[in-house]
């Protein structure tokens, strides 16, 4: 299962020469019960606040071998701001099943987050007196967006919860599924299932449209925080080996 080469960067750059409007072919996808054994997924990201907005990137690389993974997520905004998650652990029946995230904004010290299966306890590092408990699904940030993708290929109910753990501790995300809209993002106009997590006195709002030919994966995300800011995620490109 390869996407992704030389001649499709020889092939964006000539389209972008020529001012023709480039888009990503599908990759080629995994079954529903199967993780590939590397992806890359790149997006553009615009934060906006009122009036104004940066523009950056974000790639996610997942790896997996026998039943390991890692994931990393690096954003950045030029020399303005550089965010890294990564997560680790096993994959199981389930999905994925963290036992490590660590969190790095710009110049602050990392915020580890530690999953311990068998005693049932969640560590924080930046909340060292108020560990959590683990339970069935738990995810934590970084590989939330990759679940997401796996449940979707297989799920059908209108509405679903996975608990997610961050730096400080865990809560449930509830998801609604909006429908199937048409989205345009760089890689192309894609057909997506919309769901959303509302917003409420303690959650930002999440949506994402998880690409119907896109392996479910998210070819947008877009957040928004109780203030009005917004970071929106748009697929340029994903590979699948």
């Amino acid at each position: 299962m390869r996407t992704s080469s030389a001649s499709r960067c020889a092939g964006l750059a000539l389209a972008a020469a020529l001012g023709v409007e480039a888009h990503a072919q599908p990759p080629t996808c995994p079954s529903a019960d199967e993780w590939p054994a590397k992806m890359r997924i790149e997006y553009a990201v615009t934060a906006s606040r009122g009036p104004f907005s940066i523009n950056g990137q974000s790639v996610l690389l997942f790896e997996h071998s026998g039943n390991a993974y890692s994931i990393s997520v690096d954003t950045d905004s030029a020399a303005i701001y550089h965010a890294r998650q990564t997560s680790r652990g096993t994959v199981a029946a389930s999905g994925l099943q963290p036992v490590e995230y660590v969190e790095a904004r710009g110049s602050r010290t990392p915020q580890t987050t530690t999953f311990d299966w068998d005693a049932r306890r969640v560590s924080f590092s930046a909340a060292p007196d108020s560990p959590g408990a683990t339970e069935p699904g738990l995810q934590d940030r970084a590989s939330l967006v990759l679940q997401l993708a796996w449940r979707q290929r297989a799920a059908t109910e209108a509405s679903f919860e996975i608990p997610v753990a961050g730096a400080r501790r865990v809560g449930p995300y509830r998801f609604a599924r909006q429908g199937v809209e048409t989205v345009k993002v760089p890689a192309g106009t894609i057909e997506a299932t919309r769901v959303e997590r509302a917003a409420d006195d303690e959650h930002d709002r999440i949506e994402a449209w998880l690409g119907t030919s896109w392996c479910g994966l998210p070819v947008r995300i877009r957040y928004t925080d109780k203030k009005g800011g917004v970071i929106d995620h748009r697929l340029r490109a994903v590979s699948i080996e």
